[in-house]
């Protein structure tokens, strides 16, 4: 009876173990970052920030600097010392209704933020990486447009930096 248990745990356990894989779980401290090895000192070079969303440009970089740091893959370090460089391009922001009520007075907005980054050599300015231009959305009620600004900031960043750290 106590080996009719263990068994039925031991395949519980394997099973679980066999779907978090399946999942695609990883651990972002142990998979390689798409920069490359011997780019593994860092800096922002420019924020590119063609709107007029002035709080933006200061946040990308926190959370930018906080998320790569956090990963542990890469260091910053001051731009003439750094052996990659980062330039991030804002390529829009914009809210817009999402549901109308009867009365045709918006009950839901949506928030859009599209990025692009682009990691480039510090030493001769050649290509290294391109995340393309990368968006997200996220929908609001009247009076959280500050918390969903910084969310759309975070999730951006976030998303960024996972499509970076992919090993294909």
């Amino acid at each position: 009876m106590a080996l009719v248990k263990y068994v039925k745990k031991l395949t519980l356990l394997l099973c679980l173990v066999f779907a978090v894989a399946a999942c695609g779980y990883h651990n972002s401290a142990t998979e390689p970052n798409r920069v490359g090895e011997k780019f593994h000192e860092i800096a922002i070079a420019k924020v590119e920030n063609p709107t007029l969303e002035r709080w933006l440009e200061p946040q990308l970089r926190s959370l930018l600097r906080d998320e790569i740091t956090r990963r542990g893959q890469l260091v910053w370090v001051d731009k003439s010392k750094a052996e990659a460089l980062i330039n991030i391009k804002i390529i829009s922001i914009s809210s817009g209704s999402r549901i109308l009520g009867n009365k045709d007075t918006t009950l839901k907005y949506d928030k859009t933020l599209k990025v692009q980054m682009r990691v480039t050599s510090a030493a001769d300015g050649t290509l290294l990486w391109n995340s393309g231009p990368v968006e997200v959305t996220e929908s609001y009620y009247s009076g959280q447009e500050d918390a969903t600004n910084e969310l759309v900031t975070e999730l951006i960043v976030r998303k960024i930096v996972d499509k970076m750290n992919q090993a294909y």
